[in-house]
């Protein structure tokens, strides 16, 4: 028996070498990483080795053919390299005791894995690699706007697949290409809306995290309605975690001529709204709620149950990173979120966050806020502008 030991920057490559030299009838005996270099340990290259055996009359593998691809590789390496059983180490290595004989399984396990994961990530590059360089281009756009990967790409194979093969290799028709499919995700905004004629009284509710910007943006809509649409409002705030935010509230009804009630419990919200039926829109203000803490969002939702609301905003921040906006958004579910509106625009020149959230929820954008100026600075979401700034390109490549 050939025994072997192979080295490389990547378990994938270590795997090669194995595959190329030995066979498919290679036995891997152990794997491990380590550093190589470096100074007292640190700073090292990590590094990859596999040990494997082989029987000696393995013919040699000169005639197996090569798979075109590092990823056919990889995936033929973790396919057909037989992997030697715990029990029978002692065999192939003529009775010496292996101290590795109990963490085979877990490494085995763990390198199939690896194994996958390589192979999933190269495919993953190969197919924006495969496109035209327009395509590969505005996929470094999209991911610069801070777009997720999978959505980019699912938009750029989407594009691919739709324009006559002539404009995929022109950076203007691939650019607009992207910018319509980009609008196609974002959707048509819904913001408030009122039947034209009779009484059609519409219950919003403002729902989000804390320092997004809920009792601004509520008094912005509050000021709009009321000053500009001529439409009978009623503001009511459950936000009583926060004397600030009940007096900035207040403050904002006495300048704009609305009512403000304070309510502390979900019967005190029920009699709060059956109180202004004769009110067009009745906003409802509620406390910013930490997405982490299971207590206060069945609290929050105890309130939303007894006001049935006609629809529940989700207000976020165009400034949060995308992995807490999914954890936020998760932490919403059992909420009926029906539409979205996203703050802080200004203070940020990246809005793939927003197309990401979008895309996951399935919800419409009703407004975003760019600034804190009351009532200017809140406007109807112009899915065009946002389409421009994500798929915005600086120069050709």
């Amino acid at each position: 028996m050939r025994v072997k030991r192979y080295v490389g920057e990547t378990l994938q490559d270590a795997m090669i070498k194995v595959k190329m030299d030995m066979g498919k009838d290679a036995v891997i005996l152990h794997t491990r990483k380590f550093k190589e270099g470096g100074f007292f340990g640190f700073f090292g290259r990590k590094m990859f080795e596999v040990t494997a055996a082989v029987e000696d009359q393995v013919q040699p593998v000169s005639h197996v053919p090569i798979p075109e691809t590092a990823a056919q590789v990889a995936a033929a390496a973790a396919a057909e390299v037989c992997v030697v059983q715990p029990q029978s180490l002692a065999a192939v290595n003529d009775g010496e005791d292996f101290d590795e004989k109990v963490d085979l399984h877990d490494e085995i396990q763990e390198m199939k894995s690896m194994l996958n994961e390589m192979i999933n990530q190269m495919d993953a590059d190969q197919d924006v690699k495969a496109l035209p360089r327009p395509f590969q281009k505005f996929h470094q756009v999209l991911m610069e706007n801070d777009v997720e990967d999978k959505l980019a790409k699912k938009i750029l194979k989407d594009i691919f697949r739709q324009i006559p093969k002539e404009d995929t290799v022109d950076w203007e028709a691939v650019g607009n290409a992207v910018e319509q499919q980009v609008l196609k995700v974002l959707k048509k905004p819904r913001p408030i809306s009122f039947k034209k004629n009779g009484l059609n009284q519409q219950s919003i509710a403002l729902v989000g995290p804390t320092g997004v910007g809920k009792t601004t943006t509520i008094a912005k809509l509050a000021a709009t309605f009321s000053i500009v649409d001529k439409k009978k409002v009623a503001l009511i705030t459950a936000d009583t975690y926060r004397v600030a935010a009940v007096e900035q509230l207040k403050t904002y009804g006495e300048i704009i001529g609305i009512p403000v009630d304070v309510v502390y419990s979900p019967q005190e919200l029920q009699e709060a709204i059956a109180g202004h039926t004769d009110k067009e829109l009745v906003l409802i203000d509620t406390a910013g709620r930490s997405h982490k803490n299971a207590e206060q969002m069945i609290e929050l939702k105890s309130f939303l149950d007894v006001a049935e609301p006609s629809d529940i905003f989700l207000v976020l921040s165009a400034t949060t990173r995308y992995s807490d906006l999914l954890e936020i958004v998760n932490s919403y579910s059992d909420i009926p979120i029906t539409r979205l509106v996203f703050t802080k625009l200004d203070e940020t020149s990246s809005y793939g966050a927003i197309l990401n959230v979008i895309s996951k929820t399935q919800k419409c954008l009703s407004y975003v806020t760019v600034g804190q100026n009351v009532p200017d600075d809140i406007e109807i979401a112009d899915p065009v502008k946002i389409a421009k700034m994500i798929a915005r390109e600086s120069s050709h490549a």
